[in-house]
């Protein structure tokens, strides 16, 4: 959603309840994809604060669809979002910029700016998940698969090695 700021901006002391809505459908990181499952409008108070500078302040939540980090069912996790800004339009910095785009301000790119630092590195659908069996890959929450699952330590392969050895005398 882009929001017009050129009355906020040239109108002294004014102040404006704006409702707004994420249009964003997923968050896009690294080649990864995060679905927006859920989002709630919410209202921005826009203020001139002086010559061309303006204040803006709003609070909203996106719960995302993350994988989880074994098993990777997807895992709901709210992200709070918190912004309270001030913008002076004759000296716009870099960070700003990337949001303000001849006198709009783009939500999208601003709540996208605002989530992607809160995502965790991992997510666990639940603190005892079992995760994939690493050979068949079936998620070993749901049920035992019966492979083979044990990890020979390659410094004990020459040991290993003996005892077939001794096993078929």
């Amino acid at each position: 959603m882009k929001i017009q700021l050129s009355k906020i901006i040239s109108v002294p002391k004014y102040e404006e309840t704006v409702e707004a809505s994420i249009d964003l459908n997923e968050i896009k990181l690294k080649g990864v994809s995060y679905p927006i499952r859920e989002k709630n409008d919410f209202s921005i108070v826009f203020r001139n604060i002086g010559k061309d500078k303006i204040s803006f302040a709003f609070e909203t939540e996106v719960t995302l669809g993350i994988p989880c980090s074994r098993c990777l069912e997807e895992v709901s996790y709210p992200v709070s979002v918190q912004v309270t800004k001030e913008l002076d339009f004759s000296d716009l910095d870099e960070e700003d910029s990337s949001y303000i785009e001849d006198k709009y301000l783009d939500l999208d790119i601003l709540i996208f700016d605002e989530v992607v630092p809160k995502l965790p590195s991992r997510v666990l659908c639940k603190e005892d998940c079992k995760g994939l069996c690493p050979v068949c890959g079936t998620n070993l929450n749901e049920k035992e698969c019966g492979c083979d699952r044990t990890v020979a330590d390659p410094r004990m392969a020459a040991i290993q090695d003996i005892f077939k050895n001794f096993k078929e005398v």
